[in-house]
């Protein structure tokens, strides 16, 4: 009877562990508003490749203030990769390259980031001259500035570039600090407008007419959107504020012109930004390949979307160039 009940004991204990080794990688996915088409290509490259993997989901809908309690779940039952959205949530779950700290931070977990307009410029990346990040890798979803400016330059001239931007967000920052060189090095001038901020130390989305007014006013010639959360969110008060004042949008993110009413943007579709993520996954949880293997990249090709309404509102009809590769949103 005892070798009996050894043997059954063994026995379970062999189907558990088979069980346990069996079980797929766990992949934590922190999010700013929610699941995207981002996380729609993610999970379909995974599945079109027969990767078994457990993902779930935590969502700050917009509110940082929540982030530590991911955090400390987090900390409590360590997932095989995290998965961070937007640039505000990367550094608060993976923090700046040389500057992280063990009780705000997750350390000793893979980290894979996504949709972070500028890796290097807002530290989340280290510089090309210092050692990659252990536990860090990610992906980058903005065309690079030169090619933007080029991408403006193909439909109208460009002199004067008006910008309104929210002063908090560190992606927003130094998205207008770059924009300020290439403007030094490309023969443009960058107007800025940053956003004025209220007493509740917020800023104040009723003053984004007024910027876009005063902007017009100091001869902007077309209104930039970059990656900038704040924005994004009220970007139908900031594009319907351009068309009264004759001024277009060119925006560096998809969605202002899928589901918005800004002009132009030359962008990364955001499935395959999730798809270029989820192969990074890929390789660290089922290649075994550490982040510090695996680069920082954005997308090799981007698409030039025009929105025809909008031209057609402003009486800016595309050039016929532009209409053998750009894609027409009517």
């Amino acid at each position: 009877m005892r070798a009996m009940l050894l043997r059954l004991s063994c026995f379970l204990l062999g189907c558990w562990c088979a069980a346990a080794l069996a079980a797929p990688p766990r992949v934590a996915m922190v999010l700013w508003r929610g699941e995207t088409e981002v996380e729609r290509g993610f999970r379909a490259h995974l599945a079109e490749r027969g990767a078994d993997v457990r993902i779930e989901i935590h969502d700050l809908d917009r509110d940082l203030g929540r982030l530590p309690a991911v955090l400390a779940a987090l900390r409590a039952d360590p997932p095989d990769l995290v998965y961070t959205w937007g640039t505000g949530v990367t550094l608060g779950v993976a923090g700046r390259w040389n500057a992280q700290h063990p009780d705000k931070h997750l350390q000793g977990v893979p980290i894979l980031f996504t949709m972070v307009a500028s890796p290097q410029e807002t530290g989340i990346a280290p510089p090309t001259d210092a050692s990659p990040r252990r536990w860090v890798t990610g992906v980058s979803h903005i065309a690079p500035l030169a090619a933007q400016v080029k991408a403006m330059r193909s439909y109208l001239p460009l002199s004067k570039l008006g910008i309104v931007f929210n002063p908090l967000e560190a992606n927003s920052r130094s998205n207008v600090a770059a924009l300020r060189r290439e403007g030094q090095a490309g023969g443009f001038t960058l107007l800025e407008a940053p956003v004025p901020i209220g007493r509740d130390g917020q800023p104040d989305a009723a003053a984004i007419p007024r910027l876009v007014r005063d902007l017009a006013k100091r001869g902007a010639q077309l209104l930039y959107i970059g990656p900038d959360n704040f924005i994004g969110n009220h970007r139908d008060a900031l594009t319907a504020a351009g068309i009264a004042n004759g001024l277009p949008c060119f925006t560096a993110t998809e969605l202002e012109v899928r589901d918005g009413e800004a002009m132009f943007g030359l962008v990364s579709r955001y499935d395959m930004v999730g798809r270029l993520t989820a192969a990074k996954a890929q390789a660290i949880l089922l290649e075994r390949r550490s982040p510090a293997e695996i680069p920082v990249e954005t997308l090799e090709r981007f698409t030039y979307l025009i929105r025809l309404p909008v031209a057609q509102r402003l009486r800016l009809y595309p050039p016929l160039p532009l209409l053998r590769y750009a894609e027409i949103i009517e």
